[in-house]
């Protein structure tokens, strides 16, 4: 998939199998034996876009629209956020852990999935509305510690980066510097 795909739809994968997935029981990849697979594709281009994306994927990225997130943030040249950022209270409580963090630029992004505010088993079924509630008050406080805070989904990250509704302009109008053109 690395060699063939697209860059933003193959980092999803591979951040996938470079964890380990203890809901399936499944062990973690090991770059190192990817690199090696990598080294007997067809063609050096397909190995050169492999290990692109095998050095790029991040065992942190905790779902594929944190991954894609993190793909079209660094095809456009945005700098790399620190991922699954814990952020505390002045008194010490952990107040939550976000997907982004730019610590220069003090802005937390976090990409919303469509699960996140439905019924879920690890949350005992909570209703919709209770869980955007608890998450509006977790977004809240760790505004209060100082930081800007942006929220993605999908559609926004599927947009041109020229869209003014698309995560690229959205990026931009929080602060977030260009370092590069688009790659």
């Amino acid at each position: 998939m690395a060699a063939y795909l697209p860059f933003e739809q193959a980092v999803p994968a591979m951040d996938h199998v470079i964890r380990p997935d203890r809901r399936r029981g499944l062990q973690a990849l090991e770059k190192d034996a990817l690199r090696q697979l990598a080294q007997g594709l067809p063609t050096q281009a397909k190995r050169v876009r492999a290990m692109r994306v095998i050095t790029f994927a991040d065992e942190r990225s905790e779902s594929p629209g944190e991954s894609y997130s993190r793909a079209v943030i660094h095809r456009n040249g945005f700098p790399a956020p620190e991922l699954q950022q814990s952020f505390h209270s002045p008194g010490g409580r952990l107040l939550g852990r976000k997907d982004f963090f730019w610590k220069q630029q003090e802005l937390v992004g976090e990409f919303d999935g469509a699960v996140k505010y439905g019924k879920t088993q690890t949350d005992g079924g909570t209703q919709p509305e209770h869980a955007l509630l608890q998450e509006k008050r977790r977004e809240d406080a760790i505004r209060a510690t100082g930081v800007g805070f942006l929220r993605w989904s999908w559609s926004e990250v599927f947009k041109p980066a020229g869209a003014p509704d698309g995560l690229v302009q959205a990026l931009l109008r929080a602060g977030l510097p260009q370092l590069r053109p688009r790659a």
